[in-house]
């Protein structure tokens, strides 16, 4: 569990804020897939199933972006966050479209 809080990006927290970090972030994103089935109506696939595409796309895309990223200027905990929305949502409208 240590090495991968520490491969997304948190450090060393006790057991308490693991699990509060966890919860925000599970309800983070099932906020975003009930928020992304009200947008895409017909063709999104359920609030759950959106909320685990968003998690994949958003752990892929800090993942990706923590091994290949581009050093900026800004807080590196900011860009991973943006990354990890944008990404989440990119993958969640992409395969929207691509549904048959």
């Amino acid at each position: 569990m240590p090495g991968l809080l520490k491969m997304i990006g948190l450090p060393d927290l006790p057991m308490l804020s693991v699990v509060i970090v966890i919860a925000m972030i599970l309800l983070s994103a099932m906020l975003i897939g009930w928020l992304a089935d009200l947008l895409l109506d017909e063709a999104g696939f359920g609030v759950m199933l959106n909320t685990g595409i968003t998690l994949v796309g958003a752990f892929t895309g800090a993942w990706l972006w923590q091994r290949y990223g581009i050093p900026t200027r800004f807080p590196a905990e900011a860009v991973r966050a943006a990354i990890a929305t944008g990404s989440g949502l990119l993958l969640l409208i992409s395969l929207a479209v691509v549904r048959p």
